[in-house]
């Protein structure tokens, strides 16, 4: 079967992910969302991983936790990663969780591991925000993996 890529996109439609996160290969909620679904409140950077800890008990194979301007918190079998985010100008930041989203499904097709995954994510986020649209006219393969390695 396909691998199951999830973005609750917010704390209500999170709450119907809670049935299936056995089968969900990858999953980029947010700080909150990610609260829901493991019922661990995040107040510190260890609460955090004690979310994706739990996450992953419930039988999520990958998660990436957006954490806005803290950057992004990977997490897959035993690997855990803290990454910032990539510098850019900010002009808009709407579409950058899509993008996000988007880049990590392209990751997961070139065969990325989890902290080259996460960087293209963080690099086609960086690269959305840059746009006064939603969706970056520059935006393309070569412009993320020249972000991710510029950075």
């Amino acid at each position: 079967t396909a691998p199951l890529f999830c973005d609750p996109v917010s704390t209500t439609k999170a709450e119907k992910l809670r049935p299936i996160l056995n089968r969900i290969h990858t999953l980029k909620p947010n700080k909150l969302e990610a609260e829901l679904l493991s019922g661990v409140k995040i107040e510190t950077k260890e609460d955090v991983a004690k979310a994706a800890d739990k996450l992953l008990e419930l039988g999520v194979h990958r998660m990436f936790i957006s954490l806005g301007s803290d950057g992004v918190y990977a997490a897959m079998g035993s690997e855990r990663l803290w990454l910032p985010n990539l510098p850019g100008n900010m002009v808009n930041t709407t579409g950058c969780g899509d993008a996000f989203m988007a880049a990590i499904g392209w990751a997961y097709l070139e065969g990325m591991n989890l902290k080259e995954t996460a960087l293209a994510g963080l690099a086609a986020g960086s690269i959305a925000m840059e746009s006064a649209e939603t969706i970056n006219p520059a935006m393309s393969a070569t412009a993320i993996k020249d972000r991710m390695k510029n950075n």
